[in-house]
């Protein structure tokens, strides 16, 4: 038996800017960290007591003869992706619930995969498990995700991510040494808003929804919010009154092609309560349409905070510097 983890992560700057038709044409800055908060998968060989050749345990038990016949689609594409053909029995939990806005879709197939690699006895590296994890994705499960998320959450860290033409990256890694990196994990609450959704849905919603020329313009605002705060960051300058008003803006681009609707309104009633209960500020986390709100909010003021947002479930957390990790 083995058992894997992957944090789940915080996009700060620069989401949606990780699609090739961004990066292809002009590097894209992307910040972000990852949290205390774990996908966890537990997997073995299938004990020959059960009839069936897999098991899978997640959010409902399968038990199948072949892995076409199990419903999980990451499961099933990992698993025709390494060639693995053993009988398995797979468990997965997570700290925080799928599909909203955590990155904990790319969180669950990097833990298979890596799970997977052990295993078969190979050494896994954090940076081929990144690869793989982007490529199950995007070309065997064909979403329409891009590459922040997978790179994020695999190499773990508060992290200055540079996304080339060829689709190759650098990483810049931040530790707790920095005083802004700390203000940031301290002040960090995580407000769930009830609403699942599904990110490869929001990001073809959203394509459709905005013409070339208004979505290049949305996408350079925002890589050259991540971009400003990457010179600060790097230049030692960054203090967390200029990151709250980069956030503030980044918030009011992002919100500006909301969709008219009940979600959108309810999502901006939640930031706008998230403000007038003490956050210094925050954002709605992945592709938008529901999911985890990330506010920043001063030590002092979080207690009032949270009382104040009790219709919510909040959550605070902090930012974690290790990514893949075997636990077991």
């Amino acid at each position: 038996m083995n058992i894997v983890r992957v944090p789940f992560r915080v996009s700060l700057f620069g989401g949606g800017t990780d699609f090739e038709h961004f990066y292809i044409k002009k590097n894209a800055t992307v910040i972000s960290f990852t949290i205390n908060r774990y996908c966890y998968i537990t997997l073995r060989k299938l004990l020959p007591y059960y009839k069936a050749k897999y098991r899978l345990s997640w959010a409902k038990l399968e038990e199948a003869e072949t892995i076409d016949q199990l419903t999980h689609p990451s499961v099933r594409a990992c698993l025709k992706y390494l060639k693995i053909k053993d009988p398995l029995e797979i468990h997965t939990v997570g700290d925080l619930p799928a599909r909203s806005g955590l990155g904990s879709s790319s969180a669950f197939t990097a833990c298979l995969l890596t799970a997977l690699s052990i295993y078969k006895n190979i050494q896994f590296d954090v940076s081929k498990i990144a690869d793989q994890t982007i490529y199950v994705e995007q070309n065997v499960l064909k979403e329409e995700v891009g590459v922040q998320d997978q790179i994020q959450v695999c190499h773990g860290g508060f992290n200055i991510t540079t996304i080339f033409s060829d689709s190759k990256y650098s990483i810049l890694s931040l530790n707790n040494s920095s005083a802004i990196v700390r203000e940031i994990s301290e002040s960090l609450i995580l407000v769930y808003s009830g609403i699942s959704r599904n990110s490869s849905d929001i990001h073809k919603d959203q394509i459709t929804m905005l013409d070339a020329d208004k979505s290049l313009k949305s996408l350079n605002k925002i890589n050259s919010i991540a971009e400003d705060f990457a010179l600060k960051l790097t230049s030692h300058s960054a203090n967390f009154e200029y990151f709250s008003s980069l956030l503030q803006e980044s918030w009011e681009a992002k919100s500006s092609i909301f969709p008219i609707g009940p979600v959108s309104e309810e999502l901006m009633n939640i930031y706008n309560s998230g403000i007038k209960s003490g956050a210094a500020c925050g954002k709605l986390l992945g592709a938008g349409g529901g999911g985890f709100f990330a506010f920043f909010v001063p030590l002092l003021k979080q207690k009032k905070f949270i009382q104040k947002m009790s219709r919510y479930i909040c959550v605070p957390a902090d930012i974690t510097f290790s990514g893949i990790e075997r636990v077991l």
